[in-house]
């Protein structure tokens, strides 16, 4: 599964129109993609699954970092000078050649990895992010909308995003199976640990103080507030994820004060809920850029952090409070 190989088998596709075409694909599997797509499910169509797909996406994130940064293995890339770095327009730098696994369950020769490892010329492989972000995403929006087109569009995202990684040379076929392992992992953690739990249904109805006290909650509380700061104390934690982890989860206490709106409305009002998210958001985000410039933090952990945890507040409660003032949103009665 390591076998660059594979991957120069996909690439002995290579044409203007498909190196065009996986790299829509991978496109999309970015964050900056990702994001966009929940605001519109979150304001759009579901607070409590845009609340679920969040925060899955957001450990899927931390894990496949962390375990990329565990295993520190190379992509194929990096190994074989035969492998073309598509997309990119520029030609391979590494100066190994046929360096990937000699059999389908073979490793990478320990000395290459080694080297790289001291040496590196990429970020690691192993898993794909873009994988696992795709499985996580998708695979929870397939089951929370059994329809049909869902289904399908899924499909293709679960099929042609992890195929891109392979054929722009980013990824070894075992990556991307790691990628889909971890990210079905969390669907099923998330869906079915949470969202199909009545626990966490009751969360978002508005007896706050009658539920306030069952222990699943509490936990769910201490998960909320606690679990961001306790994450601050340990330095490979990415500060901008915590901080957009915890604005998440403050923005939502907020709104839970208050009363969470339903979800209801004609699609003028749920079009138009998306659009305030969408301005608060990219607004928010703009303007904290401008304080962390003036400010002299625009490079610093602690500028991010508050960039993101304000960033995620304003979107998550302020965009939704001004909504309701405007009409777009109610409050459960």
């Amino acid at each position: 599964m390591f076998q660059t190989e594979v991957v120069l088998l996909v690439q002995s596709l290579v044409s203007d129109f498909w190196t065009a075409f996986f790299n829509f694909w991978t496109e999309i599997g970015y964050t900056h993609w990702i994001v966009p797509l929940i605001l519109f499910i979150l304001f759009g169509i579901s607070l409590r699954a845009g609340f679920i797909l969040l925060h899955a996406v957001f450990w899927n994130g931390m894990v496949t970092f962390h375990l990329k940064e565990w295993f520190a293995l190379p992509r194929p890339c990096s190994v074989d000078q035969n492998v073309q770095l598509l997309g990119k327009g520029m030609p391979n730098p590494t100066g190994f050649e046929k360096q990937g696994a000699q059999s389908f369950f073979g490793s990478l020769p320990a000395d290459v990895v080694d080297s790289l490892r001291t040496n590196p010329i990429d970020s690691w492989g192993l898993p794909s992010g873009h994988t696992s972000n795709a499985m996580t995403l998708w695979g929870s929006i397939a089951l929370f909308y059994k329809k049909t087109w869902v289904r399908v569009l899924a499909g293709f995202m679960l099929i042609f995003i992890p195929l891109s990684r392979i054929y722009l040379g980013r990824h070894f076929l075992a990556d991307v199976l790691a990628g889909y392992g971890i990210g079905l992992a969390f669907v099923m953690l998330f869906y079915y640990g949470a969202y199909r739990q009545e626990w966490f249904q009751i969360f978002f109805e508005s007896s706050w103080i009658q539920t306030v006290w069952d222990l699943k909650v509490c936990l769910l509380l201490i998960y909320l507030a606690l679990v961001p700061g306790l994450m601050l104390l340990f330095p490979s934690f990415n500060r901008q994820a915590v901080g957009a982890l915890l604005g998440l989860n403050l923005g939502y206490l907020l709104l839970k004060i208050g009363g969470i709106p339903r979800d209801s409305g004609t699609l003028l009002q749920r079009a138009a809920r998306v659009l305030v998210a969408a301005v608060f958001y990219f607004g928010t985000d703009r303007a904290g850029a401008g304080f962390q410039s003036l400010l002299s933090l625009e490079t610093t952990g602690a500028g991010e952090f508050l960039k993101a945890v304000f960033t995620m507040i304003l979107v998550i409660w302020g965009s939704t409070e001004f909504s309701i003032r405007l009409g777009f949103f109610k409050r459960e009665e």
